[in-house]
């Protein structure tokens, strides 16, 4: 495995003297256009050779190359898997909906001037944002519609709020549908507006209540899959914009760590004109802008494996950037800015930390990796996003069509192996039943998809979803997946295979009453064949079992897996546990916490304990296994089945189960960053007196923020620095503190020092990294902090634990408000923990969460609240938010219930 080279935070005031040096040089030549193409000022400018500055604008053989290879794409098809709904459906006045849903069903485009035998002709009307500008014809649409019951579905694929005009139509529509919950949620809110007198809508009444649905932004195989995508091209990197978008400041800022990220990696970078002017790019990037990218961007995507994506919305859920659907179902690896949604969802997308975090993660990127993420991102799109499944979902709210339902599956095999069968059991899909194939032939008309199956392999819970994928964007009737390790490319049509007849997939094949492996292969031999790409699928190993459904009940034996783990330390010579605590987000394991600690200079001395909190998604157990199987510095734990409730179990489990001399923590959906663990492990080992080091966090809500912890150690505690700039931790430091929380995650610590102190987190509850850290503070004698980043936390993870809010989120933080303020009373901090931090954090914390509960839940939120608080004893609270919090609990409460405040 390659290993990323150590590198050392950018000194700002460094490149700015040298920047200053190099452009002043610059300026100075007679001509400093042309000067731009002499190679030895280049080299004096610091300009890559990766850069197109070398040779103009772009490497001279580039345009041809990537030209033709564009010309000889495949044309993109109908997957077989997904034909077109029995349905016509007629669009007025906007092509963005004629577009995502074409060959979806029969679609009729409604001419404003000739506008009745398009509107005669169908069974439903969908009308969309665009629609707003056709004035003529549009009355007599929606009146015609009323009169013969045609049903007027509005649809909003975009991002952008809806304007007062849009609304309007909207209102007079029987349903209303959109891929943004806030415009959702705008829609559901907004009045019924009187039509304005120019408005020839005017005489339609407006129902005041109509319903409306969030469907998901849709991808449609005639416009964007991977077919074809694996051709051999210059290996680029694209950023061709998102069409008629202005970025906000702060999205430009993380755009340009993206880009020059990619530039600081050596890598190739390609920007589409519109990219120039939607994101404000500054003039050192307009050399890698090309005019004639503009009217190439499906083919492009499908040809560089990555893309870059910027958001003009953060903090979302489903308000993103629609090129992170187009980019991941063309088969590309996606860059990408900041976005809630995008990262909860896809965590198979890297979102940039800075411009070092892109370069390393690019450096570090391995072939296998990188497939991995882009087959991630084309089954999660196909599965998920299919403009099909989205139609349906309209058609169906209307009755004109069935609910989605999943193509029956069915896997074949004459070896008798229970692992097999469990293994198909346990599908993402659903569980498929394995039959002989002699039974199959009984079958016959019992099922869409055969699937033949061997021993050999193992097969990963999304094997039969990758499957599915791939007829959902192309029309042949076989799929066959790549072996392990073939140098073949994928993506591609063949006529006749001669692959492993396990590793296929056959949709309704016509084999007669008698069918056999044989007969199968010999089909497979002249048939039209997909070449699926290789993933969920590798050769099944004798030495590493697959824990079965009892293993997995019962849990692991903890004395077995500690000599297992003392064992791994000592061959490998092992000297930093790193903990993750796991329970059911394999994806994000995968693909966040565990990708950053590869691109660690310090990972090869890493042991990395994966301890699963009884995790029951089997796509969570087959991450765990791979990862333990592929890296031989990797143990892992599973509790019995079922969760505790948070990570406060599989970290104490992890520091129980540590042997190294050093110990970290790192939650799955969470990253390291900047080489951060490195510093502080090479810090920690050459000051000896240390218990532990501490780095800084950053942190992504709506934007960016660092938590600057190194910082405030160094100032609070400024008198007890010692020469070798050390903390000599003073007593009560705590309450000089103020008992402000730190990470664990931001913390290298001595194991044995950390074993010693007994401490345990409260299981089931949230939060409790912070009193860990309060308590490890509390005991040290000695720490050091370092300016430096270690950790990135991502504060609105859809379904996290710290952020699904209803009662029981509140309830969750009662085991950590029992055991911190008895540990309080006893180490007699008490008393300056409600003075100084009690308050403060119901302030700024804990009711500014209340306040997003369901109304109808507050109550039920606000007592438990309150008995969280009751933990603390009497307090006199003083702040005005906190003292209406209490007045408005005892309004709602019996009369006969007297205040607590």
């Amino acid at each position: 495995m390659n290993r990323p080279r150590h590198r050392q935070p950018f000194d700002r005031h460094s490149q700015l003297a040298v920047g200053r040096a190099r452009v002043e040089r610059l300026l100075s030549t007679s001509n400093p256009l042309s000067a731009l193409r002499d190679p030895s000022l280049l080299a004096a400018l610091g300009v890559a050779a990766s850069s197109p500055f070398r040779g103009g604008v772009m490497h001279p053989d580039t345009q041809p190359a990537l030209s033709g290879a564009m010309d000889a794409l495949p044309a993109l098809e109908s997957g077989i898997a997904k034909p077109a709904l029995p349905a016509t459906v007629g669009v007025f006045g906007d092509d963005t909906l004629l577009h995502a849903f074409e060959n979806s069903a029969l679609m009729r485009s409604i001419d404003p001037l000739d506008w009745e035998a398009g509107v005669r002709d169908s069974q439903i009307i969908l009308l969309g944002p665009q629609s707003t500008r056709s004035r003529r014809g549009r009355g007599r649409v929606i009146e015609y519609a009323r009169e013969h019951s045609l049903p007027l579905i509005y649809v909003d694929l975009g991002t952008a709020a809806p304007t007062a005009e849009q609304l309007r139509l909207a209102a007079r529509c029987d349903r209303i549908f959109a891929v943004s919950e806030e415009n959702a949620g705008v829609f559901q809110n907004a009045r019924s507006a009187p039509p304005t007198s120019a408005d020839d809508d005017a005489r339609i009444s407006s129902p005041q209540l109509i319903p409306v649905e969030v469907v998901a932004c849709p991808v449609n195989p005639l416009h964007r899959s991977p077919l074809g995508s694996r051709q051999v091209v210059p290996p680029l990197v694209t950023y061709l914009g998102d069409l008629g978008t202005q970025l906000p400041t702060e999205v430009g800022e993380s755009l340009k760590w993206t880009l020059d990220g990619v530039l600081a990696a050596g890598a190739d970078l390609l920007i589409s004109p519109e990219a120039r002017v939607e994101a404000a790019l500054t003039t050192q990037y307009w050399p890698h802008v090309q005019d004639w990218v503009s009217n190439r961007r499906s083919e492009l995507d499908r040809l560089t494996d990555i893309g870059v994506v910027a958001h003009t919305i953060s903090g979302s859920q489903t308000a993103f950037s629609p090129r992170v659907i187009e980019l991941q179902a063309s088969g590309s690896f996606v860059l990408s800015t900041y976005n809630q949604g995008v990262n909860s969802y896809y965590p198979q997308v890297h979102v940039a930390n800075s411009t070092l975090d892109v370069a390393s993660m690019l450096e570090a990127l391995q072939r296998t990796d990188l497939r991995r993420a882009q087959n991630d991102g084309v089954r999660q799109v196909f599965s998920e996003n299919h403009a099909t499944d989205v139609l349906r979902q309209i058609l169906h709210s209307v009755g004109l069509s069935d609910p989605a339902s999943a193509p029956r599956v069915l896997a074949v095999t004459d070896d008798e192996d229970d692992v097999l069968r469990a293994e198909l059991s346990v599908q993402t899909v659903g569980g498929v039943d394995v039959v002989t194939w002699r039974e199959a032939s009984m079958r016959s008309a019992g099922y869409d998809v055969l699937l033949p199956v061997s021993s050999a392999h193992h097969y990963a819970s999304t094997y039969v979803a990758d499957h599915l994928a791939a007829m959902a964007y192309q029309s042949a009737q076989v799929v066959a997946k790549l072996d392990s390790g073939a140098e073949d490319q994928g993506h591609r049509h063949v006529e006749g295979s001669l692959g492993d007849l396990a590793l296929t997939a056959w949709w309704r094949p016509d084999l007669g009453e008698e069918m056999s492996a044989e007969k199968l292969a010999g089909s497979l031999a002249e048939a039209r064949v997909y070449i699926a790409e290789e993933s969920s699928h590798r050769p099944r190993r004798a030495d590493s079992p697959r824990r079965t459904s009892m293993e997995l009940a019962q849990g692991d034996d903890f004395d077995e897996v500690s000599r297992q783990v003392a064992q791994t330390s000592r061959d490998a010579d092992l000297r930093l546990s790193v903990v993750v605590p796991i329970y059911n987000n394999g994806p994000h394991l995968r693909h966040k916490a565990f990708a950053s600690l590869l691109r660690s200079s310090a990972f090869s001395d890493m042991h990395v304990l994966l301890v699963s909190d009884g995790s029951t998604d089997p796509l969570t157990l087959d991450t765990i296994q791979d990862l333990t199987e592929d890296h031989p510095n990797v143990s892992a734990f599973h509790h019995a089945r079922g969760g505790s409730g948070s990570a406060s179990r599989p970290r104490n489990t992890g520091l129980d189960l540590a042997q190294t001399e050093f110990v970290t923590y790192l939650d799955p959906d969470n990253e390291a960053i900047e080489d951060g663990y490195a510093e502080l492990y090479a810090a920690i080992q050459e000051h000896q007196d240390v218990d532990f080091a501490l780095g800084n966090m950053s942190q992504w809500a709506k934007r960016r923020s660092m938590q600057p912890y190194a910082e405030v150690l160094q100032t609070v505690f400024a008198d007890d620095i010692d020469g070798a700039g050390n903390i000599t931790v003073p007593p009560r430091a705590l309450e000089a503190l103020r008992f402000r929380p730190m990470g664990i995650q931001t913390v290298v610590a001595r194991t044995e020092w950390l074993q010693s102190l007994n401490l345990t987190q409260p299981v089931g509850a949230v939060g409790q990294d912070s009193y860990f850290f309060q308590q490890m503070l509390h005991y040290a004698k000695s720490i050091r902090a370092i300016d430096v980043g270690v950790h990135t936390y991502y504060m609105a993870v859809s379904n996290s634990t710290v952020n699904t809010l209803n009662p029981h989120y509140f309830r969750k933080y009662l085991p950590l408000d029992r055991a911190r303020a008895k540990w309080l009373d006893e180490v007699g901090l008490l008393d300056a923990y409600k003075t100084d931090r009690l308050e403060p954090f119901l302030v700024s914390w804990l009711l500014p969460k209340l306040r997003r509960v369901k109304p109808e839940e507050w109550q039920e939120a606000a007592e438990n609240l309150a008995e969280l608080l009751d933990c603390y004893g009497e307090y006199e609270w003083t702040q005005p938010t906190a003292i209406s919090f209490w007045k408005d609990l005892n309004a709602a409460r019996s009369p006969r219930v007297q205040s607590c405040g």
